[in-house]
């Protein structure tokens, strides 16, 4: 399952940056597009200013022909200022509109020199009518003006002008067109941008859901993976732990038997060498001693025969056996014990265990706690048995326990290997507490039968 995950994140770890390649490239596209457009506009634009001068120029110039006839006939000054205003304003619109031409047409496909020479060539005629009418010679100007040759002039300008705007219409036309084009790729690759935005999106969207479901995947296997690690070990400590009381009561049963019978024959021994007449009265002092000794190694044998395999658990039951182990408990420690002791439905072997706790919980007490109360209590609650045993001594960090005390690490294996649970409170100067929680026996024949259906 992993190597799968692995192998597919592997094929599509490319895929979102070749999107955000496609992505960038769009939008270069877009943004040289975009500037073409701009360019091709403000040329478009400058077209049609470059016309509109080229219009006023030739408005100015027929205003100045104009003033300059009205003055031919009249003589009146105002038409000879309006003839001087009008080719100030035809210089200027002159100079504008050939510039903006010149600034469009890079190319230089308009040629406008025709054009000027030919307005200039009817301003020095205009001047020549005015110079003359100036003077008092206006029936001469007059044939100036309406001669043949000037309104050929004035015909071939016109046909100039015409040229240079139909070419500069030209111009602009392209740059139209340039301008509609540019529009168009901007749209297509607008549409483009979107299309991959969309398709970034779906497999983005796509990846996280199957990396979601991969990582739901694995989590569920690694759950499973622990459960059954879990299952193992618990299964491997109750091993242990059953190996261990065994190995116990097998010693326990040597030392009951082999030495038992050493030590009873030698008491028998003992009383016959009493029954001798011959005696000495030394020898019987010292037999006597060497009979306290031998109690003395009986009790030793007892005590040693008991914390192997607690007799009082088989013989008498759970509850007595408790009951007992907590008076020897407060004999020795000289402190109160109180037992709330109900009768619960254990297995053997949680049985031991539950006996187990309780000693071991009292030893630590009496090397540990400095108690001055313990209380010890056994209570069945539904399919659950606990057992506590709390103290009132000096406590201690449960949570920095270190690793060389074996003691708790042996409850606590012991108690999970019948599927149960222990918690350990305490803190300095508050006291310890200790629970541990066993499946009763019901449960635990049922769980039993569950597995060996299922195995």
């Amino acid at each position: 399952m992993i190597k799968s995950s692995i192998e597919r994140v592997a094929r599509t770890r490319y895929v979102m940056p070749v999107v955000l390649a496609l992505a960038v490239v769009a939008v270069v596209v877009i943004e040289g597009a975009f500037q073409h457009s701009r360019a091709t506009l403000a040329q478009g634009i400058a077209l049609t200013d470059a016309r509109l001068q080229a219009g006023h120029v030739l408005q100015h110039l027929t205003d100045a022909e104009t003033s300059a006839r009205a003055f031919l006939i009249n003589g009146q000054a105002a038409d000879r200022d309006d003839y001087r205003k009008s080719i100030g304003l035809l210089a200027e619109a002159q100079r504008g509109a050939f510039q903006l031409i010149a600034d469009v047409d890079t190319l230089r496909t308009v040629s406008v020199e025709a054009v000027r020479m030919r307005i200039q060539a009817r301003v020095t005629a205009m001047e020549q009518w005015m110079d003359a009418a100036e003077r008092g010679q206006r029936t001469q100007a007059r044939l100036m003006a309406s001669s043949d040759r000037g309104r050929t002039s004035y015909a071939d300008l016109r046909g100039e002008f015409d040229l240079v705007l139909g070419r500069a219409a030209a111009l602009q036309d392209s740059a139209r067109a340039s301008l509609f084009d540019a529009i168009m790729f901007n749209r297509v690759a607008l549409h483009l941008l979107v299309l991959i935005s969309v398709l970034g999106l779906v497999l983005f969207t796509r990846q996280l859901r199957y990396s979601d479901e991969q990582k739901a995947r694995e989590s569920q296997y690694l759950a499973s993976q622990v459960a059954l690690r879990t299952a193992e070990l618990r299964e491997l400590a109750g091993h242990l732990v059953n190996t261990r009381e065994d190995e116990r009561g097998r010693l326990a049963r040597e030392l009951h038997d082999e030495l038992g019978g050493l030590f009873t024959a030698m008491k028998l021994e003992l009383a016959r060498l009493r029954r001798v007449t011959e005696m000495p009265t030394s020898a019987l002092e010292r037999m006597g001693g060497i009979e306290q000794r031998l109690n003395e190694g009986i009790a030793v044998k007892r005590r040693i025969i008991e914390n192997l395999r607690p007799s009082s658990l088989d013989q008498l039951g759970l509850v007595p056996a408790l009951d007992v182990l907590c008076q020897d408990a407060a004999s020795s420690l000289g402190i109160a014990v109180h037992t709330g002791l109900q009768a619960a439905s254990l297995d053997k072997e949680c049985e031991l265990t539950v006996f187990r706790l309780v000693q071991e919980s009292l030893t630590n007490i009496s090397k540990y706690a400095r108690a001055r109360q313990v209380w010890v209590d056994l209570e069945p609650r539904g399919d659950w048995v606990r057992v506590s045993v709390r103290d009132n001594g000096c406590g201690f960090n449960a949570a920095n326990v270190p690793a060389r005390h074996h003691g708790l690490i042996g409850m606590r294996v012991r108690v999970e290997s019948h599927a149960g649970h222990l918690t350990i409170h305490s803190s300095p100067g508050q006291g310890t507490h200790i629970v541990a929680e066993l499946p009763c026996k019901a449960q635990t024949e049922a769980d039993a039968q569950e597995a060996s259906q299922q195995g």
